[in-house]
């Protein structure tokens, strides 16, 4: 997540959110990659176009022709970061075909790309970005684990008992993964065998 998580609304489909991803070049894909780099380590507010150009080995003139602005570039980063998110999940997801085995896969995948994500520090420099990132982005987040899980989510035991609602569950998964952005886990794997537990899912 950018620090960006998928946008995409409960109704969406799969097909939907392919035909309408952005394709990034090769030297766009440079220029992005640089800057989330550069978000992490320097935050949003100190980031500069010269500082954006010199980490992606390309001139000022090239940066600029592709986006003519710090904020164009800010909200590619978020598209690109977005769809290399998205991108992630589905290749996952099309390894396992088990309910339980769906949601624990989707699980380690999200919370080992918010572990490894550049721009994980952010929170340490700019908490105040991040919280608000996060409030605006939980929506858009719990509409994508209903969407890439569907019925998976329906095999469940407190789903199944009717003590929760798809809705509710995936609720809670995303604010465990806000957390995550916020409280470093020290192991994720064991993060992630915690909450199986939780679920009462056995994915093995």
């Amino acid at each position: 997540m950018a620090m960006t998580l998928p946008r995409a609304s409960h109704e969406s489909s799969s097909h939907s959110l392919r035909s309408s991803e952005r394709v990034f070049s090769p030297t766009e894909t440079r220029i992005l990659t640089a800057a989330l780099g550069l978000i992490g380590r320097r935050g949003v507010r100190r980031l500069g176009m010269q500082e954006i150009a010199e980490a992606a080995g390309v001139s000022r003139g090239t940066l600029y022709r592709y986006f003519p602005s710090r904020e164009r570039v800010l909200a590619a980063a978020a598209d690109f970061d977005e769809q290399r998110f998205s991108t992630g999940a589905d290749e996952v997801l099309a390894t396992v075909t088990e309910p339980e085995q769906r949601i624990s896969a989707f699980l380690a995948y999200a919370f080992e790309f918010i572990r490894s994500h550049s721009a994980r520090s952010l929170f340490e420099s700019e908490p105040g970005f991040v919280l608000s990132y996060l409030l605006d982005h939980l929506p858009s987040l719990r509409g994508e684990l209903i969407l890439r899980l569907g019925d998976a989510l329906d095999s469940v035991p407190a789903v199944k008992r009717g003590d929760l609602d798809r809705e509710q569950l995936a609720d809670v998964i995303v604010r465990l993964f806000a957390s995550s952005w916020i409280i470093p886990e020290s192991d994720e794997r064991t993060l992630v065998d915690s909450i199986n537990r939780i679920l009462e899912i056995t994915p093995d």
